[in-house]
Formats: structure tokens, sequence, C-alpha cells
């Protein structure tokens, strides 16, 4: 049993730290106050961090026997570590998605433009016609004001 609950610590610290790194840098960087909230991730975020935090390190617990051969263990942690790897890349790519491009202002509402709103038509326009404010892939969230146009 240590065996198993060595393997298991080791797969869970190992999981958190990476989940770590991504969801802060996602957090930190492109998900700002208030995108976080008004985007929906409260409601992602616990996916992803059941299928990377509870998921995985399970698995291992199950599947590991010292009396297993090590190239069998090895195997057998291999898949699960590359089935962990491409859920939490389809979920890091469906929050780099929806990540807060712009929160728009106008008169009493506030409106949010996430990345996979636009088309990579829409943004090369945006790109022509004013550079300054077109979305890059790396863009941060900015605050812009929209006034209605005059009757």
């Amino acid at each position: 049993m240590r065996f198993r609950l060595k393997l298991f610590e080791l797969h869970l610290s190992s999981s958190a730290s990476v989940l770590l790194l991504i969801l802060g840098g996602l957090y930190l960087g492109w998900y700002r106050w208030p995108g976080w909230y008004l985007t929906g991730v409260l409601h992602v975020a616990p996916i992803v961090l059941g299928v990377d935090l509870v998921l995985g390190p399970l698995m291992t617990l199950l599947v590991a026997n010292p009396t297993k051969a090590w190239r069998v263990l090895a195997r057998d942690i291999a898949i699960i570590v590359t089935v962990q790897l491409c859920a939490l890349g389809y979920g890091a790519t469906t929050l780099w998605r929806g990540r807060p491009l712009y929160y728009t202002y106008s008169v009493n509402r506030l409106e949010m433009v996430q990345a996979s709103d636009l088309s990579a038509a829409e943004i090369d326009l945006a790109r022509r016609q004013n550079p300054a404010l077109a979305p890059h892939w790396n863009s941060l969230p900015r605050w812009v004001w929209a006034p209605l146009p005059d009757r």
C-alpha cells in the first residue's frame, strides 16, 4: 500500500503543479477581473480540476502494484498521463478560446467580446481598419467605451 500511495502522491503533486501553472497563467494574464466571472469559467474549471486532479491520480492509485514488472507499470502510467494531458490540452484550449478580448461599456451596459466570437476574417478586417485596437494572439483584455450613435 505504501508503494501505491507514494505513486499517488507523486502523480497528484505533479498534476497540481501543471494545472496551477496553466490556470494561474490564464487567471492572472488573460482572465483578469471581471473576466473570470463573466465568461462562465467557473463552470468549466471544476471539470478540468476534476479530470486532472482526481481521475489521473486515482487511476495511478488503482494500477500501481509493486509486483508488476516496471515496464508494464511504466506503460500503464504513461497511458494514464497521456490521456490526462490530452484532456488538459482540450480544457486549456477551450479556456484560451473563450478568453475575453474586450469589455465594452455603452450607456448602462457591459458587453464582453470573447476570442471565440471573432472569426479570422473579422480580425483581418480589424487589423486593416484599426491596427491599434485589433486583437492579437496574446492580447490582454481591454476596456472600450462604445457610445450609441446619434439619431
